[in-house]
């Protein structure tokens, strides 16, 4: 064969390889889309970009995370997203779609969770080591889970015992209805994004969010009295899920990526952000003056803790309703929160 006609062959050989690989590697710098719902001034906002960064890092540059400017569809509506496959990515509340995640809601019952950084990655392993996942996002794949830090009482008159909380109208979401309840108050249910809305307009006069959402969702000149609780009012427990069409979609490599970036280590991520939110916002609170923050006195609590015992009750009865030993499961969640781990 001539000289000429060899290395025209071998070079058409080189660059097609060439073009393949060029082709391969264009093909795994894919941004996936995440579903977003808060407002632009919520910390989350600036987390699930630090998430992201942690995404492009596991997966070498490769896989990137994009998040929505402006919602798809309501709160309740964000674990369809991704269910659906309009979105590669969404997070949501559990306690929006009552019902369809009965089991990781066991995290938000009262006086349980000391903070943000603990709860978090304590919630993705108890929950994961527990197999719980496998039942309740069986339709798409789970990332990690988070908390919020402990709830408390953010209102326009003050509270400090039960017999303050008779009749008031508390915007609450998830869990907090059957709290409200049964602390003598009135439940109004709503999602966070609502929330600023009905104090303005009277339709509530308390609610209850933890420290960052007074920031969060412009609340700092509608509530001026603050209630802390050891342990929290409460927690609410938070998902972050992928569609099974875009995950089947990834490479291995990719997989292990997304993995390493979600689990226990996205959940350690998002939680001390949220902590940190909350020590910022309630500084902005003190900075504004006029405000009166107060903590459950221990005759309180105690008082507090029995009317809402029914609350980790109705859990442990939900639980064996599934075919758990729901009593053994809870003991598990609260000893792992004490324990910090």
């Amino acid at each position: 064969m001539p000289i000429v006609k060899k290395f025209t062959i071998v070079l058409s050989g080189v660059l097609l390889a060439s073009s393949m690989f060029t082709g391969i590697a264009s093909a795994q710098k894919v941004t996936l889309k995440m579903a977003h719902w808060v407002p632009p001034v919520h910390h989350l906002t600036q987390t699930y970009a630090a998430w992201a960064a942690t995404v492009r890092a596991a997966a070498g540059g490769t896989r990137d995370v994009k998040v929505d400017k402006s919602p798809l569809s309501k709160p309740p509506g964000a674990y369809d997203l991704a269910r659906k496959g309009i979105r590669d990515l969404a997070w949501g509340v559990a306690g929006y779609t009552p019902g369809r995640m009965p089991m990781v809601r066991g995290i938000e019952v009262p006086f349980a969770v000391p903070n943000s950084t603990i709860g978090s990655p304590t919630l993705w392993n108890w929950y994961t080591e527990n197999g719980l996942d496998k039942a309740e996002f069986n339709d798409t794949k789970l990332i990690t889970l988070f908390v919020h830090g402990p709830g408390l009482l953010h209102s326009q008159s003050s509270i400090t015992k039960l017999e303050d909380l008779k009749g008031v109208k508390i915007r609450v979401g998830g869990g907090g209805v059957q709290i409200a309840k049964n602390l003598g108050a009135v439940a109004v249910a709503m999602s966070a994004t609502k929330a600023h809305e009905s104090l303005q307009r009277g339709t509530t006069t308390a609610t209850l969010f933890p420290w960052e959402a007074v920031r969060g969702f412009r609340l700092i000149k509608l509530v001026k009295y603050h209630l802390q609780v050891p342990g929290g009012m409460y927690t609410t427990a938070f998902w972050l899920n992928m569609s099974k069409k875009s995950w089947n979609k990834l490479s291995g490599a990719h997989k292990t990526a997304l993995t390493k970036a979600g689990g226990a280590n996205g959940a350690k991520l998002i939680g001390k952000a949220w902590d940190d939110q909350d020590v910022h916002a309630k500084a902005l609170v003190v900075k504004a003056g006029g405000h009166t923050i107060t903590d459950l006195s221990a005759s309180e609590l105690k008082r507090w803790t029995k009317k809402l015992s029914v609350m980790r009750s109705d859990w442990v009865k939900k639980a064996n309703a599934k075919g758990h030993n729901g009593q053994a499961l809870l003991n598990d969640l609260l000893a792992r929160l004490k324990k910090g781990s």
